[in-house]
C-alpha cells in the first residue's frame, strides 16, 4: 500500500482499544501526526499494518501474543534508529489492536516529543504513570522522561527525589539530581547541589564528575578548606589539564600565587582559543623555567586580553635577575604606553606585536602570565601596587585641554562593559544601574567605552582613543573612575588612579581580595561586590557617598 493510502488504513480502526484508556481526542492528534509524516513512512511498516489490520479480537491468544511481542520490539528498534514516523504508526497499531503494556505509552510520549508536540507527549506519559504498577520503575521512567526528553528539570527533580526515598544505593541518581539543581536553579541551589553530590560521593568516592562538582560547589560557597580537599582528590584521579588549570585558579583566588600559577601552566593544553600559547610554533625555544639563562635573551610574550597585559606587566622587570636580556612583546595598542613607562623601560626592551618576532634575537621565550610562578610571587608582596604605568604630563595637559570640561565639577570616568570574547561572564552591568550616580550634582561623567555614544549626561571619550596612551591621558584627567572588571579598571589601577571597582558575585579567579580598602593588585582600587540588584544598588550608594 502506498503512503497516500494511509488515511484509509487508519479509518479502518477509528478508536483505541477501550482498556488502553486513550481519549479519542488524543488518538485523533496521533492520527493527524501520522498523516503529516506519511512521506516518511516506510513501505515495510505500512505493509505490516495493512497485513494485520483485519485481525479480530477473537484471533488465537498465542498468535496475538507473538505478534504483539514482535511488533513491540520492532517499535523499540525504530525509536532507537530515530525512525519516529514508522514507530508512531506501529504504536498506533498496537493501541487499537492490543491491551498494551505501560512501556508503549512511554514510547508514544518519546515519539510525540519528536514529531507531535509536548502536550501530546505529556498526555501519553501521564497514561504511563497511571498504568505502571512498579513504583521504582515508574518514578525513574518519569524522571528520565522529564529530564531527557522535555528538559523540564524541576519536574524531573521531584520524581528523582521520590525515587531516592525508595532506593538510596545509586550514586548516578544523586549525581543527576545535583546536576539538575544546577540547571534548574543555578547558584541559588548550591547547598542542594552539594548535598546530593556528597551523597553520591559516599557511594562512589573516586568518580571524577562528583569530585569536580564538590570542588566547584564548595569553592562557590566560600568553603575553601573543603574545596581544596576535593580538588586534591580530583588531582589524584587521572587528572586532566583542565583539572590542573581549575585548581590553579582556585589557589590564586585563595591568594596562593606561586602554586596557583604553577598549575596555571597547564592552560596551554586546554582546547580554549583564549588560552593558546602565543608562540606555539616555536616550542624548541620555550623556557622550561629551570635551565640557567643568565647569559641568554628571554622573550616574554603577552597573552589573552589588554587587561591581562596591564595587570601582569609589572612583573616583567624582575626577570632581569634571570636573563641577560629581557624582550617584552605587547599588543600594538599598548606599545607606546608600556614602552614609555619608567618601570618597564629600565632594562626591558619593549616591542609591538606588529614587529617581526623572528628578528628580535631571543634565545628563549615564555608567556607573560607564567612570570609570577618563575618569580615565586606572593599575593601579599606584589610589586608596584601603588601604580607603575605613566604617561607624560604634556600629553595629559594636551588631552585635557581638548576633551575635558573646564569647570570645578568632579570628573568621573565610567566603564561598565568588557570584552565580550573573554572566557568568563557576568562582570558587566547596564548603564541604567548607575541612574542614582548619574543624578548626583557637581559631577561631570565621561564614558570610556569605545565606539559608543554617551548616554544622556555622559560625555563619550571612547572615539578619542587612538591607542591606550590616549586612554591613559583621559584616566589621569579623572578625579575618580567607576568600572566593572575590564581593561579600564586594570589600566586605572596600574596608573594609580582612584577607582571604585564593581565586581559580580563570582569574579575572575585573579581577584583574590575583594574586601577592605583595596583589591590587593592595586592600592588605588576600592572593591564593591554585588550578588543581586539590591546589593548592586547598595554598592552604587556607597560609591555615591564616597564621591560626595
Amino acid at each position: 500500500m502506498l503512503a497516500q493510502d494511509v488515511e484509509i488504513l487508519l479509518s479502518e480502526d477509528e478508536k483505541a482499544l477501550e482498556v488502553n484508556e486513550i481519549p479519542q481526542s488524543l488518538l485523533n492528534e496521533t492520527d493527524s501526526a501520522i498523516l503529516k509524516q506519511k512521506q516518511n513512512l516506510s513501505s515495510e511498516v505500512i505493509g505490516i499494518y495493512s497485513k494485520f489490520q483485519p485481525m479480530k479480537q477473537e484471533a488465537p491468544e498465542g498468535m496475538k501474543n507473538e505478534l504483539y511481542t514482535a511488533l513491540k520490539n520492532f517499535l523499540k528498534e525504530k525509536v532507537s534508529q530515530n525512525d519516529y514516523a514508522d514507530a508512531l504508526l506501529l504504536a498506533r497499531f498496537l493501541i487499537v489492536k492490543f491491551p498494551v503494556t505501560p512501556d508503549i505509552y512511554n514510547s508514544l510520549a518519546e515519539i510525540s516529543v519528536k514529531i507531535i508536540n509536548d502536550d501530546v507527549a505529556c498526555n501519553y506519559i501521564k497514561l504511563y504513570e497511571k498504568k505502571e504498577t512498579n513504583k521504582p520503575l515508574r518514578l525513574l521512567t518519569m524522571a528520565n522522561f522529564y529530564n531527557l526528553w522535555l528538559k523540564d528539570y524541576k519536574t524531573a527533580i521531584r520524581y528523582y527525589e521520590q525515587y531516592l526515598k525508595i532506593d538510596e544505593t545509586k550514586s548516578v541518581i544523586y549525581t543527576i539530581v545535583g546536576s539538575l539543581y544546577a540547571k534548574a536553579y543555578g547558584e541559588y541551589s548550591l547547598k542542594d547541589q552539594i548535598y546530593y553530590f556528597e551523597k553520591a560521593y559516599k557511594l562512589k568516592p573516586h568518580d571524577r564528575l562528583i569530585l569536580h562538582s564538590l570542588a566547584f560547589g564548595y569553592e562557590k560557597i566560600g568553603d575553601n578548606e573543603k574545596a581544596d580537599r576535593y580538588y586534591r582528590e580530583l588531582l589524584e584521579n587521572n587528572p586532566t589539564d583542565t583539572d590542573y588549570y581549575n585548581y590553579g585558579g582556585f589557589l590564586i583566588r585563595c591568594g596562593n600565587f606561586a602554586q596557583g600559577h604553577k598549575y596555571l601552566t597547564h592552560r596551554f593544553n586546554i582546547d580554549d582559543i583564549n588560552l593558546k600559547y602565543p608562540l606555539a610554533d616555536d616550542i624548541e625555544r620555550k623556557w622550561n623555567f629551570s635551565d640557567d639563562i643568565s647569559d641568554k635573551a628571554l622573550l616574554v610574550m603577552y597573552e589573552q586580553g589588554f587587561g591581562d597585559t596591564f595587570m601582569y606587566c609589572r612583573f616583567v622587570p624582575q626577570l632581569k635577575n634571570f636573563a641577560k636580556r629581557i624582550i617584552f612583546v605587547v599588543q600594538d595598542n599598548l606599545y607606546d604606553l608600556i614602552k614609555n613607562s619608567k618601570i618597564i623601560s629600565e632594562g626591558v626592551e619593549v616591542y609591538s606585536d606588529k614587529t617581526d618576532i623572528s628578528s628580535l634575537g631571543y634565545d628563549y621565550h615564555m608567556a607573560l602570565i607564567d612570570v609570577p610562578y618563575v618569580l615565586q610571587s606572593d599575593s601579599d608582596k606584589l610589586p608596584f601596587v601603588n601604580g607603575y604605568l605613566t604617561v607624560a604630563d604634556e600629553k595629559i595637559k594636551e588631552y585635557k585641554k581638548k576633551y575635558i570640561k573646564n569647570n570645578k565639577n568632579l570628573k568621573v570616568g565610567l566603564s561598565c562593559q568588557g570584552n565580550k570574547n573573554a572566557n568568563y561572564s557576568g562582570r558587566d552591568i547596564n548603564i541604567s544601574a548607575l541612574k542614582n550616580l548619574l543624578n548626583t550634582e557637581g559631577i561631570d561623567f565621561y564614558s570610556f567605552t569605545v565606539d559608543k555614544t554617551g548616554a544622556e549626561g555622559i560625555t563619550p571619550l571612547g572615539n578619542t582613543f587612538n591607542d591606550f596612551t590616549d586612554t591613559a591621558c583621559a584616566l589621569k584627567c579623572m578625579d575618580a573612575v567607576v568600572s566593572t572588571d575590564n581593561v579600564i579598571l586594570n589600566l586605572a589601577g596600574a596608573m594609580g588612579v582612584k577607582t571604585f571597582a564593581i565586581f559580580a558575585k563570582y569574579p575572575n579567579f585573579r581577584w583574590f581580595k575583594l574586601t577592605g580598602e583595596d583589591v590587593g593588585w592595586y592600592k588605588s582600587v576600592i572593591p564593591y561586590q554585588f550578588c543581586d540588584k539590591n546589593s548592586l544598588d547598595d554598592a552604587i550608594d556607597k560609591i555615591i557617598n564616597n564621591l560626595r
